[in-house]
C-alpha cells in the first residue's frame, strides 16, 4: 500500500543520494539488490531500507526473475517518470508522474472502494 504524497516525506526520501542512484540505475534496466548495493557501495541492509521507502511511494516496482541455475530472486525497476515542483499563489505543488500498469490501477481502485465502504459503515 502506498503512502500519501506528503512534500516533507518525499523530499526526505529523494534527499538520499542512494535513492537517486537507485532511481537512475533501475531506470536503465531492472536490477537486483546485490547490483544496487555494488553501485551505491552500501550494505544489502541499507539498500533494502532504501527500496522499502521507495516502494512506499511507488517509485520502484519489484519483479521476480530467475538466474541461469533457476534460482528465483527479485529485481527492481524505477516507476518514476517525472517530478515537477512549482510554487503558485503561496502554495507548494509537487506533481510526481509514475508508471502504473492497468492491473495496478485496478487493484488501487478496488482498494480505494473498499476503504471508502468501510468508512461509510
Amino acid at each position: 500500500m502506498s503512502k500519501a504524497w506528503d512534500p516533507d516525506d518525499i523530499f526526505d526520501v529523494l534527499a538520499s543520494e542512494d535513492v537517486r542512484r537507485i532511481l537512475i540505475a533501475t531506470n536503465v534496466r531492472p536490477m537486483s539488490v546485490k547490483e544496487l548495493a555494488d553501485i551505491c557501495d552500501r550494505s544489502l541492509a541499507t539498500i533494502y531500507r532504501r527500496i522499502g521507502a521507495m516502494e512506499n511511494y511507488n517509485l520502484l516496482s519489484e519483479e521476480m526473475t530467475r538466474d541461469a541455475d533457476g534460482t528465483q530472486y527479485s529485481e527492481y525497476r524505477s516507476e518514476l517518470n517525472e517530478i515537477t515542483i512549482s510554487v503558485e499563489e503561496g502554495q507548494l505543488d509537487i506533481n510526481i508522474n509514475i508508471e502504473k500498469d492497468t492491473v495496478d490501477q485496478f487493484a488501487e481502485l478496488i482498494e480505494d472502494l473498499e476503504q471508502s465502504e468501510k468508512q461509510n459503515n
